[in-house]
């Protein structure tokens, strides 16, 4: 737990996931649970709820979509073999950005880093679950707010300096629904970000990823890695290319005209009924319906661009047996 402060720390033990002190109370509260007590060799018992392993998932869904973030912490050795008390390590820390399990595949579900260096702002988003990995850098705060209005990421990270450089971050939490948490100052080292990077995809120089105009882009697209290296503890071989791009390849949609436009959600309701996507969604899979929310968030400005992706689905329509298979 130490290790883990901001965490509410899942311990297994035998067939359940148990929760003490301070967790316990609050976990108890939150998913409506009892509260427990276990002998610990203090005065009093030590507060304590649990949840059955095969119903964790549901458990973690309710706990991360109110924003909070959780260790997972198993028994990494056979208890027959143990001796004394067995052996037990985080496996992985499951925040809003970071959730395999989300509820709704039909969407992309983005983790973003964003860096305030020197008036600038550095920007990387990724969907751990396909494998998305974006990086860009923009000069100016409203800039910056319809970027995140673009990717609608569940969690952001960022350095201290974009904690108080005048962003409202309360109105960009209710606005986003996303959660912020402003990382400990060695993620964004600039040469630690490079190697992190370099290592990732076996690179000897950055340029081969496209990142030599994006210095600031760069420690985003590098400290979010080393988050995800972090609370993952796994190679992340399915993060295989970023993807850097320029916020003037896409027509730009401020806040309000997203809303007005009813895109995504209706103005009212913020249901999906009714809204663009709606009227157009005859997606079969998920990845399709991902697809397609991103066309319409994301308008091309290219004409060439544009002319290419008609292309490509006027060789679809034609090709019938393909398209049948």
């Amino acid at each position: 737990k130490a290790q883990y402060k901001d965490c509410i720390l899942f311990y297994r033990l035998g067939d359940f996931y148990e929760m003490f002190f301070e967790d316990a109370i609050l976990v108890s509260r939150e998913l409506e649970i009892t509260l427990t007590g276990k002998s610990c060799g203090l005065e009093e018992k030590a507060p304590m709820c649990g949840v059955p392993y095969h119903s964790l998932d549901t458990h973690l869904n309710k706990l991360i979509q109110k924003g909070y973030k959780v260790a997972i912490c198993e028994q990494v050795e056979d208890p027959k073999v143990a001796k004394g008390i067995v052996k037990r390590e985080v496996v992985r820390v499951v925040t809003p950005g970071t959730n395999f399990n989300t509820v709704d595949e039909s969407k992309n579900n983005y983790l973003m880093c964003i860096v305030y260096v020197g008036e600038q702002y550095g920007i990387s988003a990724v969907d751990i679950t396909t494998g998305d990995y974006y990086v860009t850098e923009v000069d100016s705060l409203r800039t910056l707010i319809d970027e995140v209005n673009k990717f609608v990421p569940s969690e952001i990270i960022c350095n201290d300096a974009f904690y108080v450089s005048g962003v409202d971050i309360d109105n960009m939490k209710y606005r986003v629904g996303a959660s912020i948490s402003a990382l400990e100052p060695w993620y964004f080292d600039d040469e630690l970000c490079k190697n992190a990077l370099k290592e990732h995809f076996k690179l000897i120089q950055l340029e081969g990823l496209g990142l030599a105009d994006y210095e600031c882009g760069m420690i985003a697209a590098g400290s979010l890695l080393q988050y995800l290296f972090e609370t993952q503890k796994n190679s992340l071989g399915h993060l295989t290319k970023l993807t850097p791009y320029s916020t003037g390849k896409f027509m730009l949609l401020d806040t309000s005209t997203r809303r007005n436009l009813e895109l995504v959600e209706t103005l009212r309701e913020k249901q999906k009924r009714g809204s663009l996507l709606w009227v157009l969604d005859k997606t079969k899979t998920a990845m399709g319906a991902r697809t397609l929310r991103t066309y319409i968030e994301q308008p091309l400005i290219a004409k060439e661009s544009i002319l290419n992706r008609q292309d490509a689905i006027y060789e679809l329509n034609q090709s019938l047996i393909t398209r049948e298979e």
